[in-house]
């Protein structure tokens, strides 16, 4: 071969190597092209340790956990007529505040009743004293009658004393009572029978002294007449008793007023209505307590504990928020929380009396006690006890580059809610994938997105 030949020769070899290298680089850049099309593109999600927060929608309503039951003291027989109320249920009342107005229920005609007896007993008196006023009694008559009234007296504690024992040992009216005390008897009837045992020795010593000073026992016609002036003189005494009491009530009932700041709870009657001795006049919080916002949370996992973040929504407010102050079980047996009624939740929903009867929705954030694993709740796949997430291995070669390849791993979801999960498992340091743009599987490759 001659040298013209020989460069000829040299030029197409030169020409070919360039077509070939050429080829290469066409054929690794349609094939890293094709990849890219193929595979499918992943993010690495935010995994990082902290303490779970939940927020569950709930509803509650006004509760008052301690309340004071205000009565008067309305005499047997009486009652209290309400003329005016002048609050409502859920109010807020300062301490001497109006709460409503009474009469005594036919007060102006019992005392005139009353005030007839009364003139009637005190004629008879005066009657009485013209006619026997000659009657005086002797040192000793006025012992013996004063001993007699004595062993009458200890006659009728003496009866009290023995039917309570007979009450306590179930013993009927037509048995006859134990010479002793029963040995299984309990600490009432043992508390019985001592106060009878004192009042059976007090009326033996009444009978006693009577006895002793029977020779100046008081001659029956005389004591008939004495007798008469005792009766009229305690029927005045009974009748006076009766219009003070009414005086007094009236008095007292005219105007009813708060015996210190709180919130009405309930009232005893309302206008027109009757009060008697055995119903509150007016319910009251306990003294220095305040309504709440019960709501039941049997279906909460997280601890629930005071100081815990509660929010209401409302439409015009935006949102209140306040804070549980108390939990405990209710009567039957489940959990609640209380929520404080703040100054927010009163300018978002407005008065006790206003919300009172309204069910209250509310969204109460719970923090985990310990620190988990947190993880993207679109990161976590499978169902039920089935839960496992997709981690990325990255690999590294000349011709095919960068590789992530996909693996399964298990996990245990301890808590979730809409956006975040926590789990058993410590994968800070794992690349976990979500949010890729096609279906991924285990021992698949993936991309990362470019940002």
């Amino acid at each position: 071969m001659d040298q013209k030949e020989h460069r000829s020769y040299k030029k197409f070899a030169l020409r070919g190597m360039i077509v070939l290298a050429v080829i290469i680089a066409l054929c690794i850049l349609f094939s890293g092209t094709i990849r890219t099309l193929t595979t499918p593109k992943v993010r690495y999600a935010p995994v990082k340790m902290g303490k779970f927060e939940s927020t569950t929608e709930l509803t509650g309503k006004v509760v008052f956990p301690e309340t004071n039951e205000i009565a008067l003291d309305i005499p047997e027989g009486l009652s209290l007529t309400v003329t005016r109320v002048a609050v409502s249920p859920g109010d807020k009342v300062k301490k001497g505040a109006k709460l409503m107005t009474t009469v005594v229920t036919d007060g102006e005609k019992t005392l005139a009743t009353l005030q007839e007896e009364y003139n009637s007993a005190q004629e008879k008196l005066e009657s009485w004293d013209r006619k026997n006023g000659s009657i005086r009694l002797s040192r000793g008559e006025l012992q013996w009658k004063e001993a007699w009234e004595n062993a009458r007296e200890a006659e009728k504690k003496e009866r009290e004393a023995r039917l309570a024992v007979m009450a306590e040992l179930d013993i009927g009216s037509g048995d006859a009572m134990p010479e002793t005390l029963p040995e299984k008897a309990g600490k009432e009837a043992k508390a019985a029978w001592k106060t009878w045992e004192t009042e059976k020795e007090s009326l033996e010593k009444a009978r006693s002294t009577l006895k002793s000073l029977d020779k100046f026992a008081i001659s029956e016609e005389t004591w008939s007449t004495l007798q008469q002036r005792d009766e009229t003189e305690q029927k005045l005494k009974e009748t006076e008793s009766q219009i003070m009491q009414i005086l007094l009530l009236q008095k007292q009932a005219e105007t009813i007023t708060a015996p210190y700041a709180g919130y009405v709870v309930s009232l005893g009657a309302e206008k027109g209505g009757i009060i008697t001795g055995d119903a509150p006049v007016i319910t009251l919080t306990a003294e220095g307590k305040k309504p709440v916002i019960r709501t039941d949370i049997s279906d909460i996992k997280q601890k629930v504990s005071k100081g815990t973040t509660i929010t209401i929504p409302t439409d015009s407010w935006g949102r209140a928020e306040t804070k549980v102050v108390d939990t405990g079980l209710s009567e039957n047996g489940h959990p609640y929380a209380d929520a404080e009624i703040n100054d927010d939740v009163t300018w978002a929903l407005g008065n006790v009396s206003k919300i009172l009867d309204e069910e209250i929705k509310l969204k109460l954030t719970t923090k985990a006690q310990d620190n988990t694993c947190l993880v993207p709740s679109a990161a976590i796949r499978g169902s039920g006890n089935e839960r496992y997430v997709y981690t990325g291995e990255q690999e590294t070669s000349a011709l095919a580059g960068s590789r992530i390849t996909v693996q399964k791993v298990s996990v245990t979801v301890l808590a979730e809610n809409a956006g975040t999960v926590s789990i058993a498992e410590d994968l800070v340091r794992s690349k976990v994938l979500y949010m890729e743009d096609r279906a991924i599987t285990e021992g698949g490759a993936v991309m990362l997105y470019e940002e």
